[in-house]
This record gives C-alpha cells, sequence and structure tokens, in this order.
C-alpha cells in the first residue's frame, strides 16, 4: 500500500496491526512535515498594539499594521504559522 503526502490510509474491514502501525507513522510523518514549514520561515513583528478591530471605511496604515501584527501573532501562538 503506497502512502502519498497528507493521506491516511484506508481502514481495513478488520483489525489490522500493520495497518494501525502505518497509519501512526504517516500522522508522525505528517505533524513532522507540518512542523519543519511551520518552523522554517518565521515573521518578527515588532511595535505592534494588540487590535483585533478592522474598520475598513476609515482606517490608518497604522491601525492596517497593528491589526496584521496582532494576526500574525496569534497565528503563531496556535502553531499555525512559524
Amino acid at each position: 500500500m503506497t502512502i502519498r503526502q497528507g493521506r491516511l490510509p484506508s481502514p481495513p474491514n478488520a483489525y489490522d496491526q500493520r495497518w494501525a502501525n502505518q497509519l501512526v507513522r504517516q500522522l508522525e510523518q505528517n505533524i513532522s512535515a507540518t512542523n519543519l514549514a511551520a518552523s522554517s520561515s518565521r515573521y518578527t513583528v515588532t511595535n505592534v498594539t494588540t487590535d483585533r478591530a478592522l474598520d475598513a471605511d476609515s482606517t490608518s496604515t497604522a491601525e492596517l499594521a497593528d491589526v496584521l501584527g496582532t494576526l500574525i501573532t496569534d497565528l503563531r501562538e496556535r502553531g499555525v504559522i512559524g
């Protein structure tokens, strides 16, 4: 059975230890690849005032930068980006 990156093996009709081992290996590989991708390029955010409200009709460049910086910080804390 060939495993492609990001795809998990289909479950068998009956319990199969080989399938369970293969599933664990694939999950570990996917997690490792995700962590590597998240940590390879890091964003650096400085001088950000936390701002989660953006008025698209009336904004400034500084407010837009604060909202973007807050978003990057939040995503980094959740492990979504590096």
